[in-house]
């Protein structure tokens, strides 16, 4: 292998070819066209306006396939892969049948679970031409799975059944991508760059205005010396950095166990115990065998490596979700985190750089303290304004993510950098709405700018000063560069609900309520809410007010201390007198794993941040603001609180 003048590799004559020879399944918009390719048929020259865009992980692997994976047992994963997908696809019908999947744009959003490409290996599918979103293309890397982009000539050469170095296929690749995937592993393209058989990615970017972003991954990048922080790292920049705390779940840490013992066996450890925290959330509301497995599994790793596991109540659940634990108690202003799910980017609500990764990503920090960083573009959204009475920021992203550019998938792995004079008055429980949701516009991340919200929070709740607070926090350049900038008036905001099948598909309340929806299922909780004020909203409407018949009401804090708090405040009994099911603390249906989930015919609506097919059971589901939610639970289909006949 030698070197182009751009410094890529080429690839060696005689090199590894991946050739296409078996049959390659196209997940084409009709399905008719899926079920004959199922029962023999072969497709080919299949137009890219036919192919299935905007398939998400949890059609790939459903959340059910993953709560009954041990970690351990073989064809499990492959055996359900795309089960979710259309109907059509029964259990066993691709594996060991196909050998290259074909999709559209925007393939495997959503989730950042393992089990998605995991499912496709366990298929004996190592080839995928689509457009991947980014945790899942970085978690193919991870797996040595190739996901080719279809426009590229080498798709196309694959396609009709040329043979096609391996080489040239990682040439498509970012060059740590690719140098990860020739390595065989994240561990061992870790374990390369300690021994010094790969060099350090070098940063030779030149000082220059910065996002907050770009401040943050240059202070926490790797030098060519191994040590830590470099002057300036622009878009494109690729590097390896050094994070300050790294967390992840039961749901995905065997697949975490599984990676480090393949890797060290016996030998595994941790080298830096104290900044890895565990949670068991995502299952703390089932009660079967599997999943308490899953938790044992997860409590036994971290007891032997030190690490802080958060162990369940039988009763109350967790003690918070992972998320909300990492703003209330370990977060801190100009930190870099990683975490194992995709709702990671929760915690840049505290101006945190926190970057959603997968389980062997979890795998590279605890062994090594190391994460994989490819430095992204910025869009800056500038709020002012105030939001209408009764309108939340949760409409807001529903509305933004809505906006054109947003829904075709502009926001797709760039970081969202949310500032303006508006957020000096939103509540930082609100304003953690912003960040939990970026990641439904596919962004890599989002991210606050300092305020006085966040520094009176970290005051009140980790009796941080103000002093250290301004040592912290880390600010945009004036003159940094962005590749969108939105400039947005809150007074503009208008009650909005997502229809089902993605939470980009909002639409005003005005044009549902024409529509006269009946619901059985309302839901208020998860990661993006739950904290004592969503609480409250609901609470104002329900007081003196009955949850009507035939509608189920399920309401959950997302920490121990946020139900104390309502608990303290009235809330839970005003709840509760209304007809609520109060829940145990977790993820719960959010994920279509605990009491709430919909049944086939029915109709849900969700405060919540995800309503992908399948996401939250067999029915469909509409996501609100917990004032819609709330109101719509008293009449039995979708309104507002203004719908709501006056109490006498």
């Amino acid at each position: 292998m030698h070197e182009r003048k751009d410094g890529r590799k080429e690839p060696n004559p005689g090199s590894e070819h991946l050739v296409s020879t078996g049959r390659v399944l196209y997940l084409t918009r009709d399905p008719r066209l899926i079920v004959s390719q199922l029962a023999g048929e072969v497709l080919s020259n299949v137009p890219e306006s036919e192919l299935m865009d905007n398939i998400s992980t949890d059609a790939i692997a459903p959340n059910r396939v993953c709560l009954a994976w041990d970690g351990k047992e073989e064809g499990h994963l492959g055996k359900y892969l795309l089960t979710g997908l259309t109907g059509v696809i029964k259990p066993g019908d691709i594996a060991g049948k196909f050998d290259t999947v074909v999709a559209g744009q925007s393939f495997a959003r959503g989730s950042s679970r393992i089990h998605a490409p995991l499912a496709f290996q366990d298929a004996g599918i190592n080839l995928i031409i689509a457009k991947g979103e980014r945790i899942f293309s970085e978690n193919c890397a991870n797996l040595r799975i190739h996901i080719v982009d279809p426009k590229s000539a080498q798709a196309q050469k694959l396609l009709v059944g040329e043979r096609v170095p391996d080489e040239e296929l990682l040439l498509l690749l970012p060059n740590q991508t690719a140098e990860i995937m020739r390595s065989g592993s994240l561990l061992k393209y870790f374990k390369r760059i300690e021994e010094r058989t790969t060099a350090i990615p070098t940063v030779e970017t030149s000082e220059r205005p910065m996002t907050i972003a770009e401040k943050i991954i240059a202070k926490k990048t790797l030098d060519a010396n191994g040590g830590v922080g470099v002057s300036a790292v622009k878009p494109g920049d690729e590097v390896i950095a050094v994070p300050d705390i790294y967390y992840g779940y039961e749901l995905q840490t065997n697949a975490t166990i599984r990676a480090l013992r393949q890797e060290f066996g016996d030998a595994t450890q941790a080298r830096h115990p104290e900044k890895t925290f565990l949670y068991n959330d995502h299952t703390a509301l089932l009660k079967d065998t599997n999943t308490a497995l899953l938790r044992q599994g997860q409590a036994e790793f971290a007891g032997h490596l030190g690490i802080t596991n958060y162990e369940n109540d039988p009763e109350s659940g967790a003690p918070a979700i992972c998320h909300t634990d990492m703003v209330t108690n370990h977060a801190e202003p100009g930190q870099l985190i990683l975490g194992n799910d995709s709702h990671t980017c929760s915690v840049g609500c505290l101006n945190t750089l926190a970057v959603a990764k997968g389980a062997l990503d979890l795998a590279g920090a605890i062994a090594h303290d190391k994460m994989v960083v490819s430095v992204q573009e910025t869009i800056r959204v500038n709020l002012k304004g105030k939001l209408p009475q009764g309108v939340t920021m949760k409409d807001f992203m529903l509305q933004f993510l809505a906006k054109d550019g947003l829904k075709q998938g502009i926001a797709s792995a760039r970081v969202l950098e949310f500032g303006g004079p508006a957020l000096e008055e939103i509540p930082l429980g609100e304003q953690y709405k912003l960040t939990n949701m970026a990641i439904e516009g596919q962004a890599f991340t989002g991210i606050i700018e300092p305020n006085s919200q966040i520094v009176r929070f970290l005051m009140e709740e980790r009796g941080l000063t103000e002093e250290e607070l301004k040592i912290q926090m880390v600010y945009p350049d004036p003159d940094a560069t962005y590749s969108h900038t939105f400039n947005i008036d809150l007074s503009t905001v208008e009650l909005t609900v997502a229809e089902p099948g993605d939470t980009q598909n909002g639409i005003p309340l005005s044009e549902i309520q024409k529509q006269h929806i009946r619901i059985q299922k309302v839901y208020i909780g998860s990661c993006t809410h739950g904290t004592p004020e969503d609480l409250r909203q609901a609470a104002e409407v329900l007081k003196g007010r009955k949850v009507t018949q035939g509608v189920k009401l399920y309401v959950q804090a997302s920490s121990r201390a946020n139900l104390a708090s309502s608990e303290t405040l009235g809330y839970v009994k005003t709840l509760v007198e209304a007809g609520a099911e109060l829940l145990p603390i977790g993820c719960g249906a959010c994920m279509n794993a605990g009491p709430g989930s919909t049944e086939a015919g029915e109709t849900g609506l969700f405060a919540t941040n995800r309503n992908f097919p399948g996401r939250t059971g067999k029915g469909e589901t509409y996501l609100s603001s917990v004032y819609v939610a709330a109101a719509s639970a008293v009449t039995g289909y979708i309104c507002g609180p203004e719908d709501l006949r006056p109490l006498n």
